[in-house]
Protein backbone atom coordinates (compact mmCIF):
# COMPACT_ATOMS: atom_id res chain seq x y z
CA UNK A 1 0.00 0.00 0.00
CA UNK A 2 1.26 3.48 -0.86
CA UNK A 3 2.21 5.74 2.04
CA UNK A 4 -0.72 8.17 1.68
CA UNK A 5 -3.47 5.85 0.43
CA UNK A 6 -6.87 7.19 1.46
CA UNK A 7 -5.58 10.59 2.56
CA UNK A 8 -6.65 13.94 1.09
CA UNK A 9 -4.21 16.83 0.72
CA UNK A 10 -4.37 20.47 -0.24
CA UNK A 11 -1.13 21.90 -1.67
CA UNK A 12 -0.77 25.62 -2.36
CA UNK A 13 1.59 27.08 -4.92
CA UNK A 14 1.22 23.85 -6.89
CA UNK A 15 1.77 25.23 -10.40
CA UNK A 16 5.54 24.79 -10.26
CA UNK A 17 8.59 24.14 -8.11
CA UNK A 18 8.20 22.59 -4.66
CA UNK A 19 4.40 22.64 -4.82
CA UNK A 20 4.25 20.79 -8.14
CA UNK A 21 6.82 18.22 -7.00
CA UNK A 22 4.95 17.66 -3.72
CA UNK A 23 1.61 17.24 -5.45
CA UNK A 24 3.08 14.71 -7.88
CA UNK A 25 4.74 12.70 -5.11
CA UNK A 26 1.63 12.69 -2.93
CA UNK A 27 -0.48 11.43 -5.82
CA UNK A 28 2.09 8.75 -6.59
CA UNK A 29 1.85 7.68 -2.94
CA UNK A 30 -1.91 7.27 -3.13
CA UNK A 31 -3.24 10.62 -1.92
CA UNK A 32 -6.06 12.59 -3.49
CA UNK A 33 -4.72 16.12 -3.92
CA UNK A 34 -6.23 19.50 -4.59
CA UNK A 35 -3.48 21.72 -5.96
CA UNK A 36 -4.05 25.46 -5.81
CA UNK A 37 -2.21 28.43 -7.24
CA UNK A 38 -2.78 32.12 -7.83
CA UNK A 39 -2.09 31.38 -11.52
CA UNK A 40 -4.25 28.31 -11.90
CA UNK A 41 -4.46 26.20 -15.03
CA UNK A 42 -5.70 22.71 -15.83
CA UNK A 43 -7.00 20.97 -12.71
CA UNK A 44 -5.45 23.50 -10.32
CA UNK A 45 -7.83 25.60 -8.24
CA UNK A 46 -7.30 29.36 -8.43
CA UNK A 47 -6.37 30.60 -4.99
CA UNK A 48 -4.82 33.75 -3.54
CA UNK A 49 -3.54 32.65 -0.13
CA UNK A 50 -3.75 36.19 1.27
CA UNK A 51 -7.55 36.21 0.81
CA UNK A 52 -9.55 34.71 3.70
CA UNK A 53 -12.61 34.03 1.55
CA UNK A 54 -10.53 32.20 -1.02
CA UNK A 55 -9.16 29.93 1.71
CA UNK A 56 -12.72 29.00 2.66
CA UNK A 57 -13.45 28.32 -1.01
CA UNK A 58 -10.33 26.18 -1.46
CA UNK A 59 -11.11 23.99 1.57
CA UNK A 60 -14.74 23.70 0.45
CA UNK A 61 -13.59 22.64 -3.01
CA UNK A 62 -11.29 20.02 -1.51
CA UNK A 63 -14.13 18.59 0.58
CA UNK A 64 -16.53 18.70 -2.38
CA UNK A 65 -14.11 16.74 -4.55
CA UNK A 66 -12.74 14.27 -2.04
CA UNK A 67 -14.94 14.35 1.06
CA UNK A 68 -12.42 15.53 3.65
CA UNK A 69 -9.04 17.19 4.33
CA UNK A 70 -6.16 15.39 6.05
CA UNK A 71 -3.04 17.26 4.93
CA UNK A 72 -2.22 20.89 4.21
CA UNK A 73 1.02 21.95 2.57
CA UNK A 74 1.27 25.74 2.81
CA UNK A 75 3.83 26.31 0.09
CA UNK A 76 2.73 29.38 -1.87
CA UNK A 77 5.40 32.06 -1.76
CA UNK A 78 7.18 34.91 -3.39
CA UNK A 79 10.83 35.93 -3.29
CA UNK A 80 12.68 39.15 -2.58
CA UNK A 81 16.34 40.04 -2.91
CA UNK A 82 18.20 43.30 -2.61
CA UNK A 83 19.92 45.60 -0.09
CA UNK A 84 17.92 47.06 2.78
CA UNK A 85 18.29 50.66 1.56
CA UNK A 86 16.61 49.74 -1.72
CA UNK A 87 13.77 47.76 -0.09
CA UNK A 88 10.45 49.58 -0.20
CA UNK A 89 7.83 49.13 2.50
CA UNK A 90 5.25 47.54 0.20
CA UNK A 91 7.70 44.79 -0.79
CA UNK A 92 8.48 44.16 2.87
CA UNK A 93 4.77 43.92 3.68
CA UNK A 94 4.08 41.66 0.72
CA UNK A 95 6.53 39.07 2.03
CA UNK A 96 4.66 38.98 5.32
CA UNK A 97 1.24 38.87 3.68
CA UNK A 98 2.06 35.91 1.48
CA UNK A 99 4.27 33.83 3.78
CA UNK A 100 2.89 34.59 7.23
CA UNK A 101 -0.70 35.77 6.80
CA UNK A 102 -1.28 33.24 4.02
CA UNK A 103 -0.10 30.37 6.23
CA UNK A 104 -2.07 31.72 9.20
CA UNK A 105 -5.30 31.79 7.20
CA UNK A 106 -4.60 28.32 5.85
CA UNK A 107 -4.02 26.89 9.31
CA UNK A 108 -7.26 28.41 10.55
CA UNK A 109 -9.26 26.96 7.66
CA UNK A 110 -7.60 23.54 7.79
CA UNK A 111 -7.92 23.12 11.55
CA UNK A 112 -11.61 24.06 11.43
CA UNK A 113 -12.25 21.45 8.74
CA UNK A 114 -10.20 18.76 10.48
CA UNK A 115 -12.16 19.36 13.69
CA UNK A 116 -15.43 18.95 11.80
CA UNK A 117 -14.28 15.52 10.67
CA UNK A 118 -13.88 13.95 14.10
CA UNK A 119 -12.75 14.22 17.70
CA UNK A 120 -9.94 14.25 18.48
CA UNK A 121 -9.17 16.01 15.23
CA UNK A 122 -6.36 14.45 13.20
CA UNK A 123 -4.21 15.67 10.35
CA UNK A 124 -0.88 17.10 9.32
CA UNK A 125 -0.14 20.72 8.44
CA UNK A 126 3.21 21.81 7.11
CA UNK A 127 4.56 25.20 6.09
CA UNK A 128 7.41 25.63 3.65
CA UNK A 129 9.75 28.04 5.41
CA UNK A 130 13.47 28.51 4.61
CA UNK A 131 16.95 28.43 6.07
CA UNK A 132 16.69 32.20 5.59
CA UNK A 133 14.35 32.09 8.58
CA UNK A 134 17.04 30.39 10.68
CA UNK A 135 20.15 32.37 9.71
CA UNK A 136 20.69 35.72 7.99
CA UNK A 137 21.26 35.41 4.25
CA UNK A 138 22.57 38.37 2.31
CA UNK A 139 19.98 40.63 0.68
CA UNK A 140 16.92 38.62 1.78
CA UNK A 141 15.87 40.89 4.64
CA UNK A 142 12.12 40.87 4.04
CA UNK A 143 11.99 37.25 2.89
CA UNK A 144 14.06 35.96 5.79
CA UNK A 145 12.09 37.97 8.34
CA UNK A 146 8.82 36.56 7.02
CA UNK A 147 10.16 33.01 7.04
CA UNK A 148 11.39 33.39 10.63
CA UNK A 149 7.89 34.51 11.64
CA UNK A 150 6.43 31.55 9.73
CA UNK A 151 8.62 29.09 11.66
CA UNK A 152 7.47 30.58 14.97
CA UNK A 153 3.83 30.60 13.84
CA UNK A 154 4.11 26.91 12.98
CA UNK A 155 5.58 26.02 16.35
CA UNK A 156 3.03 28.09 18.25
CA UNK A 157 0.08 26.51 16.46
CA UNK A 158 1.51 23.02 16.92
CA UNK A 159 1.81 23.59 20.67
CA UNK A 160 -1.66 25.12 20.95
CA UNK A 161 -3.41 22.31 19.09
CA UNK A 162 -1.62 19.60 21.04
CA UNK A 163 -2.51 21.17 24.37
CA UNK A 164 -6.14 21.45 23.31
CA UNK A 165 -6.28 17.72 22.65
CA UNK A 166 -6.09 17.72 18.86
CA UNK A 167 -3.92 15.20 17.05
CA UNK A 168 -3.18 17.67 14.28
CA UNK A 169 0.57 17.89 13.76
CA UNK A 170 2.00 21.22 12.61
CA UNK A 171 5.59 21.48 11.35
CA UNK A 172 7.78 23.57 9.08
CA UNK A 173 10.26 22.56 6.40
CA UNK A 174 13.28 24.81 5.84
CA UNK A 175 14.80 24.33 2.39
CA UNK A 176 18.18 25.66 1.45
CA UNK A 177 18.71 27.27 -1.95
CA UNK A 178 16.32 25.44 -4.28
CA UNK A 179 16.25 25.84 -8.03
CA UNK A 180 12.67 26.72 -9.00
CA UNK A 181 10.94 29.13 -11.35
CA UNK A 182 10.69 31.58 -8.44
CA UNK A 183 14.39 31.52 -7.59
CA UNK A 184 15.38 31.62 -11.26
CA UNK A 185 13.77 35.05 -11.38
CA UNK A 186 16.47 36.20 -8.93
CA UNK A 187 19.41 33.92 -9.73
CA UNK A 188 19.66 32.97 -13.39
CA UNK A 189 20.85 29.64 -14.85
CA UNK A 190 24.49 30.68 -14.69
CA UNK A 191 24.30 30.92 -10.88
CA UNK A 192 22.99 27.38 -10.49
CA UNK A 193 25.45 26.00 -13.06
CA UNK A 194 28.48 27.51 -11.26
CA UNK A 195 29.59 24.86 -8.75
CA UNK A 196 31.80 27.38 -6.97
CA UNK A 197 28.63 28.95 -5.54
CA UNK A 198 28.11 25.77 -3.51
CA UNK A 199 31.71 24.72 -2.88
CA UNK A 200 31.72 25.62 0.82
CA UNK A 201 28.52 23.70 1.55
CA UNK A 202 28.88 20.15 2.95
CA UNK A 203 27.13 18.45 0.01
CA UNK A 204 28.42 21.04 -2.50
CA UNK A 205 25.12 21.32 -4.33
CA UNK A 206 21.73 23.03 -4.30
CA UNK A 207 18.31 21.57 -3.46
CA UNK A 208 15.84 20.25 -6.00
CA UNK A 209 12.07 20.54 -5.50
CA UNK A 210 11.92 16.75 -5.23
CA UNK A 211 14.21 16.88 -2.17
CA UNK A 212 11.69 19.06 -0.36
CA UNK A 213 8.76 16.96 -1.56
CA UNK A 214 10.28 13.92 0.16
CA UNK A 215 10.36 15.81 3.45
CA UNK A 216 6.72 16.80 2.91
CA UNK A 217 5.87 13.14 2.34
CA UNK A 218 7.44 12.18 5.66
CA UNK A 219 5.50 14.84 7.56
CA UNK A 220 2.28 13.98 5.76
CA UNK A 221 2.58 10.28 6.53
CA UNK A 222 1.87 8.34 9.70
CA UNK A 223 5.64 7.75 9.97
CA UNK A 224 5.93 11.18 11.61
CA UNK A 225 3.00 10.76 13.98
CA UNK A 226 5.00 11.97 17.01
CA UNK A 227 6.48 15.06 15.37
CA UNK A 228 4.87 18.46 15.88
CA UNK A 229 5.76 22.10 16.62
CA UNK A 230 9.14 21.56 15.00
CA UNK A 231 11.00 22.00 11.72
CA UNK A 232 13.06 19.94 9.29
CA UNK A 233 16.02 21.54 7.54
CA UNK A 234 16.69 20.23 4.01
CA UNK A 235 19.65 22.21 2.74
CA UNK A 236 22.65 19.96 2.14
CA UNK A 237 24.21 21.36 5.32
CA UNK A 238 24.08 24.96 4.11
CA UNK A 239 22.99 26.27 7.51
CA UNK A 240 26.29 25.07 9.00
CA UNK A 241 28.44 26.60 6.29
CA UNK A 242 30.06 30.02 6.39
CA UNK A 243 27.95 31.26 3.49
CA UNK A 244 25.43 33.99 4.29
Amino acid sequence: MATLTGKVALVTGAASGIGAATMALFEAEGAMVLGTDIRASGDLFQHDVTDEAQWAAAVAECVARFGRLDILVSNAGTAQAGPIVELDLETFREQSRVHVEGAFLGMQAAVAQMRRQGSPATGSIMAIASVAGLKPIMQTTAYGTAKAALINLTRAVGVELGRKGDRIRVNAICPGGTKTAMTLAIFDESYWADKSNFADMPLKDYCRPEDIAEACLYLASDESEFMTASHITVDGGWILSDRI
